[in-house]
């Protein structure tokens, strides 16, 4: 089929038409169904959480989970298994907050930190808390530095650093010019080849110049990909510079 779909290359546009819309092109057309309104995400969590003490549906912190594991170390489940007094910088949803005031007047907080895979109580002394205090929140999304302690039978956290992450959106497709006019032969298999290389949830649209105007394809499913910088850098060695959109 991708014999068929390079010679559209140098065809009319009924033709590239007829095979990239195809029942076995890899250019296949999805039409995504509208969705109805949906629940508030986060309410339907927080609900879950306080009625069962756990989240059913998903975690909250599923649509950012590779973004967080770039910014930390271990995972809150690891902790046990990390060295008391090992500096870690960790990452999670804030659960619970209790402020207490020490026998010197100084505010102090004990946090409750879950990530996917687990949780922990942070401790939060006045060095740190009069910095973060307005990111200590419940259901804030923080990373903190901080100093394992494993005294008195368990695993607790001493903040030395606490910040606020920012999840970076993602893209929801990924859009690609192919010049069918000046096109190499061959250009549509590795083109596949390198959209497998790179394998993801992102929908692939493919903008076409043809000698008959432009046309627009959007890729099957079988051909989603993740949108890391090695794949547009590999994208315009592949298509040139203005390859991507």
């Amino acid at each position: 089929m991708l014999d068929a779909v390079e010679k559209a290359l140098g065809s009319g546009a009924k033709l590239q038409e007829d095979l990239f819309f195809g029942q076995e092109s890899m250019f296949k057309v999805e039409h995504p169904a509208i969705s109805d309104e949906e629940f508030e995400k986060n309410e339907l969590l927080r609900r879950e959480k306080e009625t069962l003490g756990l989240y059913i549906s998903e975690h909250p912190l599923d649509a950012v989970r590779d973004q967080l594991r770039r910014k930390t170390d271990t995972s809150l489940a690891d902790l046990e298994r990390r060295r008391d007094g090992e500096i870690v910088t960790v990452a999670g949803i804030v659960s619970a907050l209790r402020q207490l005031t020490t026998k010197k007047g100084d505010p102090m907080v004990f946090m409750r930190l879950d990530d996917v895979l687990g949780s922990a109580e942070v401790v939060v002394f006045n060095s740190v808390y009069a910095a973060a205090r307005e990111l200590l929140m419940v259901d804030s999304v923080l990373v903190v530095k901080a100093r394992i302690d494993h005294k008195e039978g368990e695993t607790k956290l001493i903040a030395l650093e606490v910040s606020s992450f920012e999840a970076v959106p993602e893209r929801r497709e990924v859009r690609l010019r192919v010049d069918a006019r000046s096109a190499r032969a061959g250009i549509i298999r590795e083109l596949a080849a390198l959209v497998r290389d790179f394998p993801g949830e992102a929908p692939v649209v493919v903008d076409m110049v043809t000698s008959e105007g432009p046309r627009v394809f959007q890729l099957g499913p079988d051909f989603r990909v993740q949108p890391v910088p090695d794949f547009f850098a590999e994208a315009k060695a592949l298509l040139g510079e203005a390859a991507v959109v």
